[in-house]
C-alpha cells in the first residue's frame, strides 16, 4: 500500500505509529516501520496502534497528539 497523503493524517504517536483517514472510507494504520493495514473504524485503528506499540515493547505512557489542520 502506498502511504496516504499527509493531509489525511489523523494522528501520530511519538514513536511514529500513525492513523490516516482514507478518501474511500475507513482508516489506514501504519507502524513505525511504515507497515500499514486497513481497518473500518477509528476505534479499531486506535486499538491496533496501542497493540502495535506494546508489541514493540514501548511503555504506553503517552497517547496521540492530534494533527490540527
Amino acid at each position: 500500500h502506498p502511504v496516504p497523503l499527509q493531509q489525511n493524517l489523523l494522528a501520530m504517536t511519538p514513536r511514529g505509529s500513525s492513523i490516516y483517514k482514507l478518501d474511500r472510507g475507513g482508516y489506514q494504520v501504519c507502524d513505525p516501520d511504515r507497515r500499514c493495514h486497513f481497518v473500518d473504524d477509528l476505534h479499531k485503528a486506535e486499538e491496533d496502534v496501542r497493540e502495535m506499540e506494546q508489541a514493540y515493547g514501548y511503555p504506553y505512557t503517552s497517547w496521540f497528539h492530534e494533527i490540527v489542520h
